[in-house]
Parts: C-alpha cells; structure tokens; sequence
C-alpha cells in the first residue's frame, strides 16, 4: 500500500495533464444559457445531481438522457437513462424537462439516438451543455461536433475527489487518449490534436506503472 501511494504521488501532475485535457469543461458561472442539456448515461450518480444543479440554475429548459447502458446498471433500473432520471427528479427536476433515450450502448449511439429522441419529442437544440463522466468530455464534445457540426456543444464536468485516481482508472485515461484517435480515423469524432505535453505524460505513466 506505502508502495502504491507512493508511486501515485510520482506521477500525480501526470495524470493530472492527461485528466485536464481529456475534460474539456466550461466552468459553470461562465456557461451560458443552452437549449438543452445532454446527458451521457453511467453508473457515476455524480454525473445526474451535476446536471440537476445545472436545470435549477437555469442553464437550460430539457435535459436529454441518452444511454441503455451494458452490465453496470445499478439494481431496480432497466437502463442508465431510467437510473440518472431518477436521480434528476428527486433532485428537484420535473419529468416533464426530461426526454429518455433507452437503446444506445456507446458514445456514438447516445449523441445519435439521443438526438433522434429530442426530435421526436419536438425539441430542436441549437446548442447544449454535454455532462459525462469528465476525462469523457473531450470525446463527447467530439462526437457531438462531428455528426451534428451546427450545434455548438459546451462541457461541463463536476469536480473529480482524489480517491478517483486508482490504477484502474488511470489506464482508462490512457486508453481515452487512444480512442481520440481511433475514433477521428473511423470518422465518428472531429479530428482532436493532442498536445505535445499531455502526450509526455502519459508516456511518463506509462514508464511508471501502479504495482
């Protein structure tokens, strides 16, 4: 255990670089006032009381939830849409702000189900706040900039505890950075550029494995 948290103070500013660029994220008092907030399904309930203190502050009339989700659904809820919206409501959210989307299993399919669910239901965005997990945002800003490039999309993120930081994680933080490009060559995300510094990093991580 000295051993693990003595490694991860090591390379701590690296992930920290990695986990800045990957949650692209505007801060809440400078968020402007959007159509609709969309909502990318999980487990983490951080995710929905986020995007309900965003309603209540009047960022935006609709919140799309967008996600079926695969083999992490809490118990008692047939999807993460089903889950976050009740988290939503008894934060104070009406049902009648929420729109559901209950099939997409990816990023992809959540901003185009999600969408396809928002027009259905009459709602049109122009432009929308993106809440997901953070070091997920820059690629859901990216998707969304991609299929749906006349929406102007803004991120926002809630603040990440330190104890997030296991080492299961941060390979996820690593693979995120892989899947920017992955995702651009397949043509389902804008072209991302990495910069050079968060690159060191994450090959500085790399060399210093959690045991």
């Amino acid at each position: 255990m000295e051993t693990k948290e003595a490694d991860l103070k090591i390379i701590q500013p690296f992930i920290d670089t990695v986990t800045k660029f990957l949650t692209e994220s505007v801060p809440t008092e400078d968020l402007p006032q959007v159509d609709a907030i969309f909502v990318f399904g999980h487990y983490e309930p951080r995710v929905a009381h986020h995007t309900a203190e965003l309603w209540e502050k009047g960022k935006a009339p609709r919140i799309i939830i967008s996600g079926r989700g695969r083999d992490t659904i809490p118990d008692g809820f047939a999807t993460e849409a089903d889950f976050y919206a009740s988290l939503i409501e008894s934060d104070g959210v009406p049902k009648k702000a929420m729109i559901l989307e209950k099939e997409s299993t990816n990023s992809l399919e959540n901003v185009l189900l999600g969408m396809s669910a928002c027009r259905n239901a009459g709602v049109n965005p122009k432009s929308v706040i993106l809440c997901a997990m953070p070091p997920l945002l820059r690629r859901s800003c990216a998707t969304f900039r991609k299929q749906f490039p006349e929406i102007t999309v803004y991120g926002s993120a809630f603040p990440m505890p330190q104890e997030w930081f296991t080492s299961h994680r941060i390979s996820r933080l690593l693979g995120e950075l892989e899947r920017l490009d992955e995702y651009a060559k397949k043509g389902d995300i804008v072209k991302v550029e990495i910069p050079n510094e968060v690159l060191s990093a994450a090959e500085k991580i790399r060399r210093h494995p959690l045991q």
